[in-house]
C-alpha cells in the first residue's frame, strides 16, 4: 500500500500561473490557473502505478478507445488498484494538490482517480497489453513516430492528441509515467482570455502539473519521438460543499461504464446536497438560539416572536438546490440524447 516516504518525491512548483496571468477572470473557487511541472512520484511510485494500471484485470475491464491514436484506462481505482486508491486519497497527496490549487480539494469521484491516457504506437491497442512495468528509457537518438505525426502549429494544433476542451471537473493533477527526458512535443496548450495560447511544458517522469481545467480551454499535443507516452489524470473538486460545483459528465459519458459512473455521480451529488442542507439547518438553529436569548425574558425556546427564517433567502437557496438536482439528472441522460 501507499507509503509517503517511499512513493512520494515531492518538491513544490517553482511557479504557479494565476487566471489573470492568462487573461481570465478568477473562477468561483480559485484564482489559480496552472502550475509549472513539479516532482511528485518517486521512481518506486511510478512503478507501482504502472504495475497496477497495466495488469490484465485492469486492461480487460477498464480499457477504452474513443479517439484515433490514443486509448485510455478509466474507473479502475476502487475495485482493481488498491495502491492507486490509497495514494490519491491520502492526506499527504491531498495537501500537496490543495496547497497548489489554493483550495481544499478531494477526488471528484473514485471513478475519476487515475484516468490514464495512452498515446498508441504502431501496434495500436495490442501494444497496450504489452506495456512494461519499467518505463522504456529514451535516448536522444530515439525516433519513434506516433500516428499523429508532427505538431503543426500553423494549422491550429490540428494534430493534438486531445482536442480543445474544458475538463469535466474543477481541478486535475496530471502525472507523467513515461521517460520524457528527451521528449519532443507533449505540451499542454492553454487558451488565454485574449485568444492567445500559452504552452505549459510537459512534466518529466514522476512529475506533475495541477490545472484548473474546468475553466480553461486546453489541448494536449502529441509526442513524436517516444516509444510511449503515458499520463495519469486525477480529477478533484472542493471539499467545501457550499462552494460552486459546476462539474459535468460531458467529457466522460461515452468512455465509462455508466452503471458505475452514475451511481458514484448520484451519491456524491446527494451527499453534497445533504451537507448543504445540514449546514443551513445548523445556521438557522444558531440564529434561532440567538433570537431567543435576545428577545425572550426567560430565554426559553418554543415561542420565538422574531423572524429566524428569511423567506427570500430560503427561496433563493431552494432554487439553487433545485438547479443542482436538475443538473444532476441531466448529466445522467441516455447517450442517444447527446
Amino acid at each position: 500500500m501507499f507509503d509517503a516516504a517511499k512513493h512520494l518525491a515531492y518538491s513544490p512548483p517553482t511557479h504557479v500561473l494565476s487566471m489573470k496571468d492568462i487573461g481570465l477572470e478568477d473562477s468561483p473557487i480559485s484564482p489559480v490557473a496552472a502550475s509549472e511541472p513539479f516532482p511528485l512520484l518517486s521512481y518506486e511510485g511510478v512503478l507501482e502505478h504502472r504495475r497496477e494500471l497495466f495488469s490484465p484485470t485492469v486492461i480487460n475491464n477498464c480499457l477504452h478507445s474513443t479517439l484515433p491514436g490514443s486509448a485510455m484506462l478509466r474507473g479502475m481505482a476502487q475495485r482493481y488498484t488498491p495502491f492507486i486508491q490509497s495514494f490519491w486519497n491520502s492526506s499527504e497527496l491531498l495537501k500537496i494538490v490543495s496547497d497548489i490549487a489554493g483550495v481544499d480539494l478531494v477526488p471528484a469521484m473514485n471513478y475519476e482517480i487515475c484516468h490514464t491516457n495512452i498515446q498508441l504506437g504502431s501496434e495500436g491497442l495490442d501494444g497496450v497489453r504489452a506495456t512494461p512495468i519499467e518505463p522504456p528509457m529514451v535516448t536522444p537518438v530515439t525516433n519513434v513516430k506516433g500516428k499523429e505525426g508532427s505538431i503543426d502549429e500553423d494549422a491550429g494544433y490540428d494534430n493534438a492528441i486531445v482536442k480543445w476542451h474544458k475538463d469535466s471537473h474543477p481541478f486535475v493533477c496530471v502525472v507523467m509515467l513515461s521517460d520524457a527526458r528527451n521528449m519532443e512535443g507533449g505540451e499542454t496548450v492553454l487558451m488565454g482570455g485574449d485568444g492567445k495560447t500559452m504552452k505549459v511544458r510537459a512534466p518529466q517522469m514522476g512529475s506533475a502539473v495541477v490545472l484548473q481545467g474546468r475553466y480553461i480551454s486546453h489541448i494536449a499535443l502529441p509526442v513524436t519521438n517516444m516509444p510511449e507516452r503515458i499520463t495519469i489524470v486525477t480529477s478533484f473538486r472542493p471539499r467545501d460543499p457550499t462552494l460552486v460545483d459546476e462539474t459535468t459528465n460531458a467529457n466522460v459519458r461515452d468512455e465509462s461504464h455508466l452503471s458505475e459512473l452514475f451511481y458514484q455521480w448520484a451519491t456524491y451529488r446527494l451527499d453534497v446536497l445533504a451537507k448543504r442542507a445540514s449546514i443551513l439547518a445548523d445556521t438557522l438553529r444558531e440564529k434561532y438560539a440567538e433570537n431567543v436569548k435576545r428577545t425572550d425574558n426567560e430565554g426559553k425556546p418554543g415561542m420565538c416572536r422574531v423572524e429566524t427564517v428569511c423567506f427570500e433567502e430560503m427561496k433563493a437557496w431552494a432554487e439553487d438546490q433545485i438547479k443542482y438536482l436538475q443538473q444532476t439528472v441531466y448529466e445522467m441522460r441516455p447517450l442517444q440524447q447527446e
